[in-house]
């Protein structure tokens, strides 16, 4: 990781001596608005309590070497606003750099914040669970003595999710002398069931039942593991529970089956083989998309669903992945990537498809026409290997890509990764003299030419002019708790909450971001010393392109 630039020393200035004219303008006119402070918004939480001997900030699923934040990152954090801020973390995701910075922040080691901590403790597992991070859940909940039961909750639910059914139910065990919730007691008559323990099973949910917390459903699906009916119920997907219970009891997927599926569901589903064939190449690519597996693993996962039914019909992605298996390299294969990559309009989607055929893109031979090979050298960025993306850059030029759109694409290349200030300068000059004609044109040049300010590219007269006559337009703003999140982070000098903050208010896509929001996002990860999350926002919100 590059060296850290400090955070300003006088944490009692004005938010706009450190983020700038744009956040210092977004928190002016909240003020304006009568807007109440992000620490005064009301957040629900769950009941307190000490979690006894869990190191809970010290355990970490990321390394240094895999982008971990120092272990300074909460020194300058409270408890309370810390809690609020994992609690407003949202479940999806469509931008992945705000996941891999979001990842960064939960699943790195450090030292506990100022207050009592627990409760933010618990909120850091939550939202592990809630985003679909099984294996970081996991990996952080079996590090430390758990001594927590909403903490060993979110370990049980992560470890259904991973397939280990049997770690999930030691963790249910382990509470027997604590007053059991209703996941709990559903757990216990699942893994009763799983052992072959009809009475224990019938106890779980009888107690369920006078906790107010039975579930006919549940209720039927235990007693289908025990004897299977003639009509089974349909399977549920919606939590990693739920959608272990279904493929225990080979239930039938119903209509639509993961539609409301949660990323630990879809997690679950993916890793079983037990899951219909079909059902599981959707769960894959669903993951996969959500960024909560990896590449390799979903394409796994497809190619042993294709394996369990050879003659189902797949839909473009399996086919496009069995393809890229069976012949990589080839022109047909060419082909059946840029089908996919082709009609992913939403960049999350985009995203997700170049880093699982971001080996077959690699493999290459040709591009079947000009627009495939500026896709695939797109794809290239998106996939964070930018130097294949400038290789296949120079291929879209020989492939006759018009040249105005190889200098974006250039641009955005070269501010994925650190450059010198003389460098910036030329970068930033090409990016003005091969813009295109056109009102579209002029706002997407004014939108990368703030984004490279934010980065302190040396900017021409030329590029300055433009930006005053045409600046950037389009975008949403982020809410007045959020702004609020960010600038109290920039001014604690909190570099775990610059980095959560900017995540929460990124998560719906940098590309749908106004510049002055974008902006002051890159500002604030590269005063907090995050040179190189903000590189990677920047990288994104020039290849994604501008709103709409």
């Amino acid at each position: 990781m590059n060296s850290r630039t400090p955070l300003p020393t006088d944490p009692a200035a004005p938010a706009r001596r450190w983020l700038g004219a744009s956040l210092a303008a977004l928190a002016a006119s909240l003020a304006a608005a009568g807007v109440a402070a992000a620490q005064n918004a009301r957040v629900e939480t769950m009941e307190s309590g000490e979690i006894a001997r869990l190191d809970a900030w010290s355990v970490a699923a990321i390394g240094r070497n895999g982008g971990a934040l120092p272990v300074t990152l909460w020194n300058n954090s409270d408890a309370q606003r810390l809690a609020a801020l994992f609690d407003a973390l949202p479940a999806r995701f469509q931008s992945p750099a705000a996941l891999s910075l979001a990842r960064r922040a939960l699943a790195s080691s450090g030292r506990a914040p100022r207050g009592d901590a627990a409760d933010a403790a618990r909120k850091r597992f939550e939202a592990l669970g809630r985003i679909g991070l099984a294996d970081d859940l996991a990996t952080m909940a079996g590090g430390a003595v758990v001594n927590d039961p909403l903490v060993a909750q979110f370990a049980a639910q992560a470890e259904l999710a991973r397939g280990r059914a049997e770690e999930a139910c030691r963790r249910a065990r382990g509470r027997d002398g604590e007053e059991a919730n209703a996941f709990t007691l559903r757990l216990r008559a699942y893994c009763a069931a799983l052992d072959g323990e009809t009475a224990a099973a019938d106890l779980a949910l009888e107690m369920a039942r006078a906790a107010r917390a039975d579930d006919a459903w549940f209720r039927a699906v235990i007693n289908a593991m025990a004897a299977p009916p003639a009509r089974p119920p349909a399977a549920r997907y919606d939590t990693s529970l739920n959608a272990s219970v279904s493929l225990a009891a080979s239930l039938p997927a119903g209509r639509n089956p993961l539609a409301s599926s949660s990323s630990l569901a879809l997690v679950t589903v993916s890793r079983s083989d037990r899951a219909a064939p079909g059902v599981r190449m959707q769960a894959a690519a669903l993951a996969a998309q959500r960024g909560v597996v990896a590449p390799l693993e979903a394409r796994r996962a497809i190619l042993a669903a294709i394996a369990a039914d050879p003659e189902a019909r797949l839909p473009a992605l399996a086919a496009a992945v069995r393809q890229a298996e069976t012949a990589r390299g080839d022109i047909e294969t060419a082909r059946a990537i840029a089908a996919i990559l082709g009609p992913a309009s939403d960049y999350g989607d985009f995203a997700a498809a170049s880093r699982l055929f971001a080996d077959d893109i690699a493999a290459l031979q040709a591009a079947p026409d000009a627009a495939s090979a500026l896709a695939f050298a797109r794809a290239a960025a998106a996939a964070g290997d930018l130097r294949l993306a400038a290789r296949l850059v120079e291929n879209a030029a020989d492939a006759g890509v018009p040249p105005p759109l190889l200098a974006q694409l250039r641009a955005a290349i070269a501010v994925g990764a650190p450059q010198p200030q003389r460098e910036q300068a030329l970068i930033a000059q090409r990016r003005l003299e091969n813009a295109p004609p056109g009102a579209a044109a002029a706002r997407a040049l004014s939108r990368d030419l703030a984004i490279m300010a934010a980065l302190s590219y040396p900017l021409s007269d030329a590029a300055q002019a433009h930006l005053a006559q045409s600046p950037p337009q389009g975008g949403a703003a982020p809410s007045a708790e959020q702004t609020n999140a960010l600038i109290t982070a920039v001014e604690m000098q909190s570099v775990g909450e610059v980095a959560v903050a900017s995540a929460m208010i990124a998560a719906p896509g940098v590309n749908r971001l106004d510049a002055a929001t974008l902006t002051a996002i890159i500002q604030a990860l590269r005063m907090a010393g995050l040179d190189d999350a903000a590189r990677e926002i920047a990288l994104e919100a020039m290849i994604s392109g501008p709103p709409s």
